[in-house]
């Protein structure tokens, strides 16, 4: 399915809708606004809480859209209890999902650190060298920008394998809310098997919004309480459409 095909079919299920989608996303704004804002007041531990409770938050608007968009009764909160009913699980795949990214990710933290320390110069500080270092002087001169160079490029690989890989598990929340009971390893496995070859088309529907997010900013932010669910109801629809795919490649009877 095209990314302009997949929009489209996202127009047309939030048809009559766009005023509610809307309305969830102001009220989920305000209500992480106000949360954050609060944190904010304690240090350290307000930032920690903040991040442990953003990922069932975004799962619970997320659970919220699938409901909107297959016609479900819901309300304006309702991504409160969503995401606060599925905590537990949240995280859970939120964590084996980290997991299966886990040597990208040390990738990336590792060239950092490397690369961080290559050009610090109050690390190598070559002026406190006495001149019969003179040798060592030269040469820490030398190897700390080839250092620099090589973590730059081993940070650039990482990151666009970091990138990738991340695709493999974009939709892990939708599988999680059709498949409440099922094990968090199991639905970050099958993701990652629904995704095989699909990870460009995915990235050619969220690349496809680009406009409108740009649009979006010239409306002081406004215009994002229609875009956001504008684009994760067409990221359910690609993801319906890649069950529906495979659903029917398992049904199908091998030919005679």
């Amino acid at each position: 399915m095209l990314a302009s095909e997949t929009r489209k079919h996202a127009r047309e299920a939030l048809s009559g809708k766009w005023v509610k989608a809307a309305l969830i996303m102001l009220v989920y704004t305000l209500i992480t606004w106000v949360i954050k804002f609060i944190l904010n007041f304690i240090p350290v531990i307000g930032s920690i809480v903040e991040l442990i409770i953003s990922i069932p938050l975004s799962f619970g608007l997320i659970a919220t859209l699938i409901k909107l968009k297959r016609d479900k009764d819901t309300t304006y909160i309702e991504f409160f209890a969503n995401g606060f009913n599925n905590f537990v699980s949240s995280w859970k795949v939120t964590l084996w999902t980290a997991l299966k990214l886990i040597v990208p990710i040390l990738l990336v933290v590792a060239s950092i650190t490397v690369m961080t320390l290559a050009y610090d110069p109050s690390i190598f500080n070559t002026h406190h060298y006495t001149s019969q270092f003179n040798d060592v002087t030269i040469t820490t001169r030398y190897v700390n920008p080839i250092i620099g160079i090589l973590s730059f490029v081993a940070f650039m690989l990482s990151s666009i394998w970091l990138f990738i890989e991340s695709y493999s598990y974009k939709p892990i929340f939708f599988m999680l809310f059709d498949n409440p009971d099922i094990h968090a390893k199991e639905i970050v496995e099958e993701s990652y098997e629904i995704m095989y070859g699909h990870k460009w088309q995915w990235f050619c529907l969220e690349i496809s919004f680009i406009g409108w997010a740009i649009l979006a900013l010239f409306t002081c932010g406004i215009g994002y309480l229609w875009l956001v669910p504008y684009m994760i109801v067409a990221e359910i629809i690609l993801y319906e459409f890649l069950i529906e795919e495979i659903d029917e490649t398992e049904n199908e009877e091998p030919e005679s």
